[in-house]
Order: structure tokens, then C-alpha cells, then sequence
């Protein structure tokens, strides 16, 4: 068993920390409100820090006040609070971005595991259970949803192949960013031959020497999985946000 008190606290946390104060069933699991949802929230935060602390990640080390705010802010949104809930989506928005920022830089498991995390949260603040918690919806929002799969349905077929096409423009669009990079094994000249101009973004993938172009194909599949990444998730919370079932009685 881990003795490191962060590990403890989270444990804790997750295990005890109630936003109802009615029985948790199995039928209420089936049919999950509300107060079920944030507590998955605040299961996928915890993971989320934890495993961001154990493989130092891109994150600050010290991210347990930074969980404690988040279980707290979730408490809130169980009580109806709309401030707590904005900033949440924020919180959860800037962490995904962040991680997909560094999906290139990084290359692992651990990278796009968070990406897929943070997304899992955004998605969990917009479901309707939460949104009707949280705000007056002219239309009636279900109190419940119908199950967990209503909360994460299955995408269209176009959903991927768009997301990876739209990943491939944004990578040819990173080349207009430009810096100048040492080639490797190349005799230092006074022309500076040896220091040309690097494209791409966040990796530079494409350079040249002696006006030969080079591609870096390591580098440019690291871009290309990031914005592919980027794209195709940002069109699946768009798409689930949009087509999300409400107006229906509970």
C-alpha cells in the first residue's frame, strides 16, 4: 500500500467525498444524475493529477491544492452552482489543451491518456443532468440520463476522417512557423548554412540544406498525430454537445 500522502488524500477524496445525501443504488448508477456525474469527474481529476504527478508530466508537481479547489468546485456544482461550473469547464478546457500541446513533445502514453481525460471531463460538465443542475434551461432537461452510453455515444462515421483531414491542414498551416536550427554533422560556414530556416509546428519537420529539402518523417508524424488528436476530439465534444438529447420530460 503507497504511504505518499497524496496518494492518500486522493483516495480519500474520492472515496468519501458525497454531493448527495440519498442512497447511491445500483439503479441510480444505471440511470446516473447529476451528483453521479461530478463524482465521475472528480475520479477522472484525480486520476488525472495523480498520473500527471507519477510520470512528471507537463504540470506542476504540486497539484494537490489544485485537486482539492476541483473536488470543492464539483461539491459546488452539485449544489447548483453555475460560477463553479464555468470555471470548470475553463479549468478542464486549459488542460486539455495544455496536454494536447505537448502530445508532439512528449510521445507517450501518459500525454494522450490526459487528453483523453480532460476531454472525458468537458463532456461530463456539458451532459444535461449537470446543465439542468446548473441552470434554467428553457426547454426541460433530463434529470437523469438513460444510461452511461447516452453520455458518451457513438460518434458518425464522417467524425474521423474529418478530424484527421482537418489534422492535416493544421499541420501544412504550421509551417508558417519558422526558426532557425542547427543541422546535425554539417561543418560550421560562414554562410550560415548550417543554421537554416526549420518549419513547423510544434516540431520542426521541414528544413533544407543546400536547397535540397528535408522532412523530418518522425517529426512530422508527431504533428500530424497532435492536430489529428486536437481536431478530431474537438469535433466529437462539439458534435456531442450539439446533438445532445434534451427537451425530453425525466
Amino acid at each position: 500500500m503507497p504511504r505518499d500522502p497524496y496518494y492518500l488524500v486522493c483516495v480519500t477524496l474520492v472515496q468519501f467525498c458525497g454531493f448527495s445525501d440519498a442512497g447511491d443504488g445500483v439503479t441510480r448508477w444505471r440511470r446516473p444524475g447529476a451528483d453521479e456525474i461530478l463524482r465521475v469527474y472528480v475520479l477522472l481529476a484525480a486520476i488525472g493529477f495523480a498520473w500527471n504527478w507519477l510520470s512528471h508530466g507537463f504540470g506542476p508537481r504540486e497539484s494537490l491544492p489544485w485537486f482539492l479547489i476541483t473536488a470543492f468546485l464539483a461539491w459546488r456544482v452539485s449544489r447548483g452552482g453555475r460560477i463553479s461550473r464555468a470555471i470548470l469547464i475553463l479549468a478542464s478546457g486549459a488542460f486539455y489543451v495544455v496536454a494536447v500541446l505537448h502530445v508532439a513533445r512528449l510521445w507517450d502514453l501518459s500525454v494522450i491518456a490526459l487528453v483523453i481525460i480532460a476531454a472525458a471531463q468537458v463532456g461530463l460538465l456539458l451532459s444535461p443532468p449537470v446543465l439542468g443542475r446548473t441552470t434554467r434551461w428553457p426547454a426541460p432537461v433530463p434529470a437523469r440520463a438513460e444510461g452511461w452510453t447516452q453520455l458518451a455515444r457513438r460518434p458518425p462515421a464522417w467524425l474521423l476522417p474529418w478530424g484527421l483531414l482537418a489534422g492535416v491542414l493544421l499541420t501544412l498551416a504550421c509551417l508558417g512557423s519558422m526558426d532557425f536550427t542547427l543541422i546535425a554533422g554539417c561543418r560550421p560556414a560562414a554562410s550560415g548554412a548550417c543554421t537554416p530556416l526549420a518549419e513547423g509546428y510544434p516540431l520542426r519537420w521541414l528544413t533544407s540544406h543546400h536547397n535540397d529539402p528535408l522532412i523530418s518523417k518522425g517529426a512530422l508524424l508527431r504533428d500530424c498525430a497532435q492536430w489529428a488528436l486536437a481536431c478530431t476530439s474537438v469535433l466529437y465534444l462539439a458534435w456531442h454537445w450539439l446533438t445532445a438529447p434534451g427537451g425530453l420530460p425525466d
